[in-house]
């Protein structure tokens, strides 16, 4: 299964460098398979696969277990697998298990992390 999500009427600021709408997961939703969206996209739910956006914030409340792919990638729920970020940032009660790999990363005190860490070549 693949969703893919347009751009929001309004969607307001977007946290984290989103261009091109905001995107929500609702708690309750579980999706399994591949998620394109284009700019912000906020998981309250939860996730088994691949997510494709600008902008990934897995909140308090979601789950993520596969990869994330974004320019900036934000942790506050739990996640196993590959994060592929730019930015990436760990909230203090994020629960995330598996390998980053970012730019820049942000590790908040009070989250339990179990992974590998690598920073991405970038071409200076």
């Amino acid at each position: 299964m693949a969703i893919s999500s347009g751009a929001a009427v309004n969607p307001g600021p977007a946290p984290y460098g989103a261009q091109g709408g905001r995107s929500h997961l609702i708690a309750g939703t579980r999706i399994v398979g591949d998620i394109t969206a284009p700019g912000l996209l906020e998981i309250q739910g939860e996730v088994e696969g691949r997510v494709i956006a600008d902008s990934v914030v897995i909140e308090e409340r979601g789950t993520v277990n596969g990869e994330v792919q974004a320019a900036a990638v934000g942790v506050k729920g739990t996640f196993t697998g590959h994060i592929s970020g730019g930015a990436v940032r760990v909230h203090a009660t994020a629960r995330l298990s598996g390998t980053i790999r970012y730019e820049t990363l942000s590790i908040d005190s009070g989250s339990e992390i179990t992974a590998t860490c690598e920073r991405a070549q970038t071409g200076s």
